[in-house]
Parts: structure tokens; C-alpha cells; sequence
């Protein structure tokens, strides 16, 4: 056994091994760390020190009535895609019904007595045309009697006889002037009154305030009534919702309105798939809302700013789609600034 107080045990040499046992031996601090880490790069932001929440724009068409109205069909049903000018509904209604008959019943009228008009004028110039060549036919004999006269083969008193009814004729000739004159401006009115109620025309005027068309391409998204109910002028029926979008609409606090500016770029990432679209700032304005739910403030307003971003090349979002913007700069210069 050793006794000599003077020993002392030679201090072990610290390997490798040993320095990297320890470390490990504060492992929840790696955890924690790494999944902070994780959760950093896993947001749709990533490690982007600007960025701010958004949704692609939803924009919707409602389509309503002209004219009140019982609705007598749906089309179509919820969730169907739906094209331009594709028939929607249709609505019946009585008292259009009532006139658009009394209409065709005065279009009938109209043209039967502008026929009757026509019958007439025609009347008359055929006996006027037939006046005048009578009338032509005694000038001429007339002449010929003045000729005879002239060389003493006939009498004066044929001339005499001739007279009158040249006289007669001619004046019978400038009667017809005055009653054809009224006719043909009756018939130009009759006429006028037809083109006024055409029937293709009351048609499509009966289509428009009966049936309703989509004017624009997309999906139903809402039906607000049922056939059989009475809706009123402007009462919306079919709500449509656009089918894909090239804007995004975001909110910026008021604290970092000076982090973006109009014609700017940026990066717009989707919150599922991550994936990654560019676009241009269109317009920056005033925008107050309620605080985001996940802040823990409820009911509590937020003053910013509305963005509304447009992405490059026709690209394409599914409405309603919640994407994060982030302007396109470098992470480093996001968080330390450009040198």
C-alpha cells in the first residue's frame, strides 16, 4: 500500500470522445433548438424576416332579376362550373306574359292594317295611272281633231266636245295627288308602328327579363332560392365564385407599411405546398381590421395597409387560397440590411 502523502494522481487526459459526450449531455437544449429551427423552416415564411398573410382574391357574381317574378327552374346545382352566357334560371311572370300578348296582339294589328294601307295605295295609283292614259289618250285625239280642223276636214264643234272632258280628266288627275299623299303617310306610321313592336325583338325583350345568364365563367357557389319562390328586382338568385385568380390581397401593419412599395417585387408562397410564385405590387391603401385569431387578441382592430399583389405571367391561384408575401430580396438583407 502506498503511503507517501507527497503523490498525487496524474490528471486524465481529456479525448475527443469525452468533449462530445458532454455536449450531448445537454441534449434537450439540441431539441428544442433544432426544432425551433424546423418549425422556422417548415412556415410557409421560412426564416423571412418580412413577410406578411394573405388570400388569393374571391371575387363573386350575383345574378338577379330585372323584373319581379316567381322562380320557375334552377339549372344548376351547387359546386357545378358554370361558362359565359350558360343558362342559369328561369322565372315566370305573369303580367310580362299579359303584355308581351297584348304586344304581339297590337304587332298583328299593325301589320294587318298597314296591309290594308298598302291594298289601298295601290288602289289609287292604279286608277290614277289608268286617269292619266285615259287622259293622254284625249290629248292625243284632240290634237289630231285640231290638225283636221286646221285643214277644214272636221268641225269646230268636235273641238268643243273634246274640250270638257280633257278639262275633267285633267282635273280628276290632281285629285288622286292629295288622297295618295295621306295614304302613304298612314302607311310609313303603320309601318313605323310595326318596326316599333317587332317580335324578334319582343322576344329577346321577354328572354332578358325571364331567363338568366352567367356572365362570367366559374362555379355556383351559393343558391339563395328555390323554384316557386317570388323574387323581387335585384333579389340576388345564384351566387357564382370566380374559378382561379392571378391577384393576392394582403395585409400589412401599420408598424412595417414602410417595408413595401407599390411597383415593387415579390415572392408570393402558398401556405400548402409551399410553392413559390412571383409577382408585382399593384397598389398599397388604408385597411383596418380585427387582429389574426392566432395572435390571441380577440376583437382588437389593427390599422395597415391593404395589398394587392399581381403575379407575373398569367400565373394562377385557387381563390380563397392563403398564401404568405414576402418581398424578393435576400434573407440577409431582410435582416440586416443591404451594406
Amino acid at each position: 500500500m502506498m503511503t507517501d502523502i507527497t503523490f498525487k494522481r496524474p490528471s486524465l487526459r481529456q479525448r475527443r470522445q469525452h468533449l462530445i459526450r458532454q455536449l450531448f449531455n445537454g441534449w434537450p437544449w439540441i431539441v428544442w433548438m433544432s426544432a425551433a429551427l424546423a418549425v422556422l423552416l417548415l412556415l410557409p415564411g421560412g426564416l423571412y424576416r418580412i413577410r406578411f398573410h394573405g388570400t388569393a382574391e374571391r371575387t363573386y357574381e350575383y345574378v338577379s332579376p330585372l323584373e319581379n317574378g316567381r322562380l320557375k327552374a334552377i339549372w344548376v346545382d351547387l359546386g357545378d362550373a358554370v361558362q359565359t352566357n350558360q343558362l342559369l334560371c328561369e322565372l315566370s311572370n305573369d303580367a310580362l306574359s299579359v303584355q308581351m300578348m297584348k304586344d304581339r296582339a297590337s304587332l298583328s294589328k299593325s301589320k294587318d292594317t298597314a296591309s290594308s294601307l298598302r291594298f289601298e295605295l295601290e288602289k289609287l295609283q292604279l286608277e290614277r295611272s289608268k286617269t292619266t292614259a285615259e287622259l293622254q289618250i284625249l290629248k292625243a285625239k284632240w290634237k289630231r281633231t285640231e290638225d283636221l280642223l286646221a285643214k277644214n276636214l272636221v268641225l269646230e264643234q268636235e273641238i268643243d266636245d273634246l274640250r270638257p272632258d280633257v278639262e275633267a280628266m285633267e282635273r280628276l288627275v290632281k285629285q288622286y295627288s292629295t288622297p295618295i299623299a295621306l295614304l302613304e303617310a298612314r302607311l310609313a306610321a303603320a309601318l313605323k308602328d310595326t318596326d316599333a313592336i317587332d317580335s324578334d325583338e319582343l322576344q329577346k325583350m321577354q328572354d332578358s327579363q325571364t331567363k338568366l345568364f352567367s356572365t362570367t365563367a366559374g362555379i355556383v357557389a351559393e343558391i339563395l332560392h328555390l323554384p316557386g319562390d317570388t323574387v323581387t328586382t335585384g333579389d340576388p338568385i345564384i351566387r357564382i365564385s370566380n374559378l382561379t385568380t392571378s391577384k393576392v390581397i394582403a395585409f400589412i401593419p401599420e408598424s412595417q407599411t414602410t417595408e413595401v412599395s407599390v411597383g415593387e417585387k415579390c415572392r408570393v408562397i402558398t401556405s400548402i405546398g409551399k410553392k413559390v410564385y412571383y409577382g408585382k405590387v399593384m397598389s398599397v391603401t388604408a385597411d383596418i381590421r380585427k387582429l389574426p385569431v392566432f395572435t390571441g387578441f380577440g376583437d382588437q382592430i389593427l390599422r395597415g395597409r391593404r395589398l394587392v399583389v399581381q403575379l407575373d405571367n398569367d400565373q394562377q391561384l385557387t381563390p380563397g387560397e392563403q398564401v404568405i408575401v414576402v418581398p424578393d430580396i435576400s434573407i440577409f438583407k431582410q435582416w440586416f440590411g443591404s451594406k
